[in-house]
C-alpha cells in the first residue's frame, strides 16, 4: 500500500504542467508549507527520496493521524500570513517541510488526488483531480521550494495540497 502512496504522488509531479516559478512577483501575502516527515521512516516505507530535511514524524505515526477524527497529521499545514490580498496581487509559496506539497486554487475544499490518503480520511477527490493538465501551478520541492499564485477573480479562494488534502488555507480577494 505505501509504494501506492508514492507511485500516486510521482504520478501526480509528473502529471503536472509546470513548476511553481522560483521568482516569486511581489506578495500581498505569503504561505509557509510545512510537515515533520522522518526521513528514515518515510523513505524506508515509500522509497527513496519521499522525504528529506530532519522532520521527527515517523511514517507510522503519520499513518495514525490519518482518520477522520485527527483527520491527518496537524504538523503538514499551510502558515497563511494574512488572509485576504487586493486583486492582480500574488501569494508567495515557500515550502519549508520535507516532502513535496501543492498550493492549489480549488473551487471547494474536498479530498486530494491520492486515494490512499483520502480513503481513511473519508474524502473524494475535488474535481480538479480529473483532469491532471488542469492543475494550478504545480509541485512545490521541499526544504526550501518556492513559488507564486495569483488569483484573477475576487472572492474567496480555497487552497489545498492535493497530495495532503487536509492541508487547506481560505484567502480574500478584494
Amino acid at each position: 500500500m505505501y509504494k501506492k502512496i508514492v507511485a500516486a504522488g510521482l504520478a501526480l509531479a509528473a502529471l503536472t504542467l509546470a513548476p511553481y516559478s522560483a521568482n516569486a512577483a511581489k506578495s500581498g501575502n505569503s504561505v509557509r508549507i510545512e510537515d515533520r516527515c522522518e526521513p528514515e521512516s518515510f523513505n524506508a516505507a515509500i522509497g527513496p527520496g519521499t522525504c528529506a530535511g530532519n522532520g521527527t514524524t515517523t511514517f507510522l505515526e503519520f499513518l495514525d493521524k490519518l482518520n477522520p477524527v485527527d483527520f491527518g497529521d496537524h504538523h503538514w499545514r499551510f502558515k497563511v500570513s494574512g488572509s485576504s490580498i487586493k486583486l492582480g496581487q500574488s501569494i508567495k509559496v515557500v515550502n519549508n517541510g520535507g516532502e513535496a506539497h501543492t498550493f492549489s486554487d480549488v473551487a471547494a475544499f474536498g479530498g486530494g488526488c491520492v486515494d490512499q490518503l483520502n480513503i481513511p480520511l473519508g474524502l473524494t477527490p475535488v474535481p480538479e483531480c480529473a483532469d491532471p493538465a488542469a492543475f494550478p501551478g504545480g509541485i512545490i520541492g521541499p526544504l526550501g521550494g518556492t513559488g507564486t499564485v495569483t488569483p484573477t477573480t475576487k472572492g474567496t479562494h480555497h487552497f489545498i495540497c492535493l497530495i495532503h488534502p487536509w492541508m487547506r488555507a481560505d484567502v480574500v480577494v478584494k
